[in-house]
């Protein structure tokens, strides 16, 4: 296995790059996840279309619920690709979004709506998401690694 480094992104980006950049993450890793959790917070007028819809997916398998919209969906492990493609277009708008590989290393945590985005990647997995960002047009997006 190769070494994981730890990186941030997102800091300081508008919402709809750091929504972008979360999205090309989670997809650029799905390979390697095996489990995530999510929470899911009232349904804001100010989500897009395939953000609320992808919350009424995740409320539907979450194990937590609250009073009003806030759900949380506990731990899921080896998610259906119906499940897994409503966390990624979702999770952007998650307060706590977390997802692990197979050796229980949390690769991705995104916090406050991704306002931050820390992930633990490998250098080739850094490279296609550098190139991924670059693709979308993100020229200015970059990965800041963390002292470890």
């Amino acid at each position: 296995m190769h070494p994981l480094e730890t990186y941030t992104a997102a800091n300081n980006w508008p919402h709809a790059a750091a929504a972008t950049a979360s999205r090309l993450i989670l997809r650029t890793l799905q390979d390697t996840v095996t489990s995530f959790e999510t929470d899911i917070p009232a349904t804001s007028p100010d989500w897009p279309p395939t953000a609320a819809s992808a919350a009424e997916v995740l409320r539907g398998v979450a194990r937590r619920k609250s009073r009003g919209d806030y759900a949380q969906t506990g731990i899921i492990k080896n998610p259906s690709n119906e499940v897994w493609s409503a966390f990624v277009e979702f999770a952007a708008w998650a307060y706590d979004a977390t997802v692990w590989n197979s050796t229980g290393d949390a690769i991705v945590s995104l916090a406050d709506e991704a306002h931050s985005i820390v992930i633990r990647i490998t250098h080739h997995q850094h490279t296609a998401i550098t190139a991924g960002l670059a693709a979308a047009g993100h020229k200015r997006a970059r990965l800041e690694r963390l002292n470890q």
